[in-house]
């Protein structure tokens, strides 16, 4: 088997996973039915994944190295601060409202113990943070914001996002979906007018 055709194939997988459990719930999904979604046999699945947990793995994983690309396009572009936070978020939101059920999963696995994907989803979002700290500290430094802890103000954030998250879960679909819109403005304005220079100005006068 080429490296290619093993490619196309765990893609094949991983995407008609991601239909079939943001239709009905990771825990309401088997293997049977996402070998059905895809075409293929349960024996074809296995060839590539140990179980149901290494193929939700695989998905988060794919998402993040998305991300990563985005990220890095992100920094290559040198956006001003507010807009690289907002552009961030929306993405960061436009996903999670495109896979509720997923959603619902990282909310469940992010901090229970031992869990595999909550090792992962931690190790992800770690990077996320740097990513942040990355375009505050290249802020600080070209003289667009007040003094302040990148990696602080990156975690602060990211906290908020957390919180936001955990709390559009418990909510009903539509409140979710119109918090979920208006999050990243809000959140990307809220730390914009926190960190702007004006504010030491403003306050010696």
């Amino acid at each position: 088997m080429t490296e290619d055709s093993s490619k196309g194939k765990s893609t094949l997988i991983r995407e008609a996973a991601t239909r079939v459990i943001s239709h009905q719930g990771y825990f309401q999904t088997s293997i049977q039915e996402i070998a059905k979604e895809a075409g293929i046999s349960v024996g074809t699945i296995y060839n590539y994944f140990e179980n149901k947990q290494e193929i939700l793995l695989d998905i988060f994983s794919k998402e993040f190295e998305d991300r990563k690309e985005f990220y890095e396009e992100l920094s290559r572009q040198d956006t001003p601060l507010v807009e690289g936070i907002q552009a961030i978020l929306n993405r960061h939101f436009s996903q999670l409202e495109s896979h509720k059920e997923l959603l619902r999963v990282i909310v469940q696995e992010r901090f229970k113990p031992g869990s595999k994907l909550g090792k992962q989803l931690n190790q992800q979002y770690r990077e996320v943070i740097r990513y942040v700290e990355n375009l505050v500290k290249r802020a600080l430094e070209n003289g667009q914001i007040r003094s302040c802890d990148p990696k602080v103000v990156a975690t602060a954030l990211f906290g908020a996002v957390e919180s936001i998250v955990a709390y559009g879960v418990l909510r009903g679909e539509e409140e979710q979906e119109e918090l979920f819109a208006r999050a990243p403005e809000e959140l990307a304005n809220f730390f914009w007018w926190g960190l702007r220079i004006e504010n030491i100005r403003e306050g010696s006068k």
